[in-house]
Order: structure tokens, then sequence, then C-alpha cells
């Protein structure tokens, strides 16, 4: 095969490539509008896309910003579909672009390359461009990286001073965040409270309950995914009752699960035989 060959094929790939980011595009937001992916026993857009669809955390972040940010900015969507920017042209203006200046971003995106388009949106919202990143480096080290406020930084430095000058960052943060979680952590605390417990002479307190719950569940959303994955949720989880008090289900450790709320309340509106806990 000669060159002037393989660039056409290589053209071709690329338009279908683009093609179909905006079909998928298309989809998802057909999904989102009509809370597909909920119905399908997923807690939100990003885990469809990384469990439903095998795609990276990247990509599914990638699409689920610009799907989203797309409803409001139906010219987003446009452009895309049009092949005037691409997906990874359009994410970057997410933080930035709204109906009133939709099209000088689109035109932006379209015309300057990545830095200058970067930079320009920097010069808008300055956070926008500084991505949070935990950057594997060795078997048991990964990189941080973290923009923070003038303010955070002067309270780091006067932890560190508490702590020890000679002390790392990396063992303030350390100090910090056990610090944190010894005192908010509830599985922590339930470990802490049931390892100390004495057995009750009767029923348990609904404070034990809700202790011995979130030691068996570890704070983790139980509910398993169409995939056959669990959940595992650690963000706004709830407390469920597989056998609903109005049913005579009791306030026992038996009786409770913990779920995600996106999980409960798709529990609540299509029973528990779909959620397969």
């Amino acid at each position: 095969m000669n060159i002037a060959a393989l660039h056409e094929k290589a053209l071709s790939l690329s338009r279908t490539y683009r093609a179909s980011d905006s079909a998928l595009l298309d989809v998802l937001m057909a999904l989102l509008k009509n809370n597909g992916f909920f119905q399908l026993g997923y807690p939100n857009l990003f885990v469809y896309c990384t469990s439903a669809l095998s795609l990276s955390e990247a990509q599914a972040c990638y699409f689920s910003k610009v799907a989203k940010k797309s409803e409001e900015v139906p010219e987003l969507k446009m452009a895309i579909e049009q092949g005037v920017i691409s997906l990874s042209q359009a994410r970057r203006v997410v933080p930035v672009i709204t109906k009133e200046t939709a099209n000088a971003w689109i035109e932006k995106a379209a015309r300057l390359p990545q830095r200058e388009l970067e930079r320009e949106v920097c010069a808008v919202n300055p956070k926008a461009m500084s991505r949070e990143k935990i950057k594997v480096v060795s078997a048991d080290r990964s990189d941080l990286k973290v923009g923070i406020s003038k303010e955070l930084e002067h309270k780091l430095k006067r932890v560190r001073e508490l702590v020890g000058q000679d002390k790392s960052l990396e063992s303030v943060l350390a100090q910090l965040t056990d610090f944190y979680l010894k005192h908010k952590d509830p599985v922590q605390k339930a470990k802490r409270v049931n390892a100390k417990a004495k057995p009750p002479s009767s029923g348990k307190s609904s404070a034990q309950v809700k202790h011995d719950v979130n030691e068996h569940d570890e704070g983790k959303c139980r509910a398993l995914l169409p995939n056959g994955s669990r959940c595992n949720s650690t963000s706004w989880v709830e407390h469920h009752h597989l056998k609903p008090r109005s049913h005579g289900g009791q306030d026992i450790a038996t009786n409770l699960v913990t779920l995600c709320s996106a999980h409960h309340r798709l529990t609540h509106q299509t029973g528990l035989h779909n959620l397969r806990l």
C-alpha cells in the first residue's frame, strides 16, 4: 500500500472517529435527559461510561462533562457534530462556555493550539486548568497534583510548623488525614465503639445498630451494577431497610444495608429485586 493510500485511509478513519464521538455523545445526552443510566441501574453517567461502556476514567469524564454542558449550551454539541471542534477541544472550554459566549469559545477552540486555548480559559477561570491528578509512579508511591488557594497554603504552612519544620509535606498531609478520619470516618468510629462495647442485655440502641452496619459494609454502597460488580461508592451513603418499617421491618443490623443516595432512590422506585443486593 502506498503512502497516498495510507494517508487517505487515515483521513477516512479520522472522520469516522470524530463521527463516532459525536454519535456517542448524542446517545449519552439522550440517556442523561431521560435518566436512562439511572433506570439501567447505574448511579450516574460517569459510572455508566466506565462500567457499561468500558471507557477509561478520562474518557468517561470528558463525555460526562461535555454531555452535561451541551444540555445547557446546545451550540457546543452542534459544533462537535459538524466537525468544527473535537470532543477534546470541547471539554477544555466546558468550565467557561455559556449560551452568551458559545460562538466566541467555539471559534477559539477550533482556531487556537491547545496551550493557547488553555491560557484563554485560565484568564477567565483560573481554576479551570488546574486539574487534580494522582499519578502512580511505583508500586507503593503516587504523585499528587492539586491547586490550592493562598489561604490554604498559609494553613498548611502553620500545620507544618506545629508538626515540625523538618517534616515533609507528605508527613503533614498524612497526619491531617489520619486526624480527620479518626474523628469523622463512620467506619473507624464503628470499629472503635464496637471494640469497646459490652454485649447488651437487651436490644441494641439505634447508634449501636448504625455502628454495626457501618463496620459490616465498610461505608460502601452494596448495590450491584448490571455488570455484576459492586457499586462500592463511599459518597453520600445512606442506610436502607431491606424490609420496610411500614411492613414490620425492624431497626436491626440484619435489616439494614448501605446504599449510595442514587441507588437508594432507585431501590424505592424499582424494588430490591432489580438491585440484586
